[in-house]
C-alpha cells in the first residue's frame, strides 16, 4: 500500500452504505481518480465539508496494487465552492463542465491542462453568473486540449483561408468551416452573418454573439458537433439547457 499526495477538483460524491461516500477527483498529477471516504457521512469533523463537489481540495490517499478504488486519508480546502450555490446558472454550468471532465477522459492519464481549465471555471462561476461566451470558451478549451476542437479559422477541406465575411458554411461531419467552393460538394449548415466572427470572439474571450438568435445557432452547431464526433449524452446539459439558455 502506496501514500500519495495530489490536488484535485471534486467531480462528485455519492453514499455508499451509510457512513461511506464515493468521491470522484480529477487530481492534477494522476488524472480522474475513483476514491472511497471512510466514515465521510458519519463525522463532519474529519473531513470537514472538504470533499463536496467543485472543492479544489489537497488530498491524501492509500493505494493498493491491482485495485481501481483508492482510500482517502486526508484533505484539506484549497479553494471552496461558495458562491456557486447561490444561481441555477452557476450550478448547472459547473456540473455541466465536471460531468464534462469525467465522461471525456480516462482514469489515470493527467491532464494539467485540463485540470487549470476546470479549475478555471469554477474559480470564474464561484464569482459571477457565467454568461453562454464564457461557458463556450470553456467548452472550445477543453475541447481543444483533448483533440476535437473544431476548426473555425480556415477550410477544413481545401485549407484555403478566408475572411470573416467569407466564413458563412460549418460541417459538422468535417469539424469545421468551409470555403464557398468546397461548400458546394459537400453537406454543410450555412451560418447567419456574424456566427463564426462571435464563435471566434469567445475563444479567445473578446465577448460573444449580438444577439441571442446567434447565440441559440451557436448552441446548435455545438450539440450537433459533439454528438457527431464524441458521441457523449451529457446528462448535466440537457439540465443546463432547460433551466439556462
Amino acid at each position: 500500500m502506496s501514500l500519495h499526495k495530489d490536488e484535485a477538483i471534486v467531480l462528485s460524491k455519492r453514499a455508499c452504505g451509510e457512513s461511506d461516500r464515493i468521491i470522484h477527483l480529477f487530481a492534477l498529477q494522476a488524472g480522474k481518480v475513483s476514491a472511497i471516504a471512510k466514515g465521510a457521512g458519519k463525522s463532519q469533523k474529519r473531513f470537514m465539508n472538504t470533499l463536496e463537489p467543485f472543492n479544489h481540495i489537497g488530498v491524501e490517499y492509500f493505494e493498493k496494487p491491482g485495485r481501481t478504488m483508492v482510500r482517502i486519508e486526508n484533505a484539506d480546502l484549497l479553494g471552496a465552492n461558495n458562491g456557486i450555490e447561490t444561481s441555477i446558472r452557476r450550478a448547472c454550468s459547473a456540473a455541466f463542465f465536471a460531468e464534462f471532465v469525467d465522461r471525456l477522459t480516462k482514469e489515470r492519464e493527467p491532464h494539467e491542462p485540463l485540470f487549470n481549465a476546470l479549475k478555471e471555471f469554477i474559480d470564474l462561476a464561484r464569482t459571477r453568473d457565467p454568461a453562454y461566451p464564457d461557458i463556450l470558451h470553456y467548452q472550445l478549451l477543453m475541447l481543444d486540449i483533448l483533440g476535437y476542437h473544431p476548426n473555425f479559422d480556415t477550410c477544413v477541406c481545401c485549407g484555403a483561408k478566408m475572411e470573416e465575411r467569407q466564413r458563412l458554411h460549418f460541417s459538422r461531419e468535417r469539424g469545421g468551416i468551409l470555403c464557398g467552393a468546397c461548400a458546394r460538394s459537400l453537406p454543410h449548415k450555412r451560418c447567419a452573418e456574424g456566427l463564426i466572427p462571435g464563435f471566434l470572439a469567445a475563444k479567445a474571450m473578446r465577448g460573444g454573439f449580438a444577439d441571442t438568435s446567434l447565440e441559440r445557432e451557436a448552441q446548435e452547431i455545438m450539440e450537433g458537433f459533439i454528438i457527431y464526433h464524441i458521441d457523449v449524452d451529457f446528462r448535466s446539459y440537457k439540465l443546463l439547457k432547460k433551466l439556462v439558455f
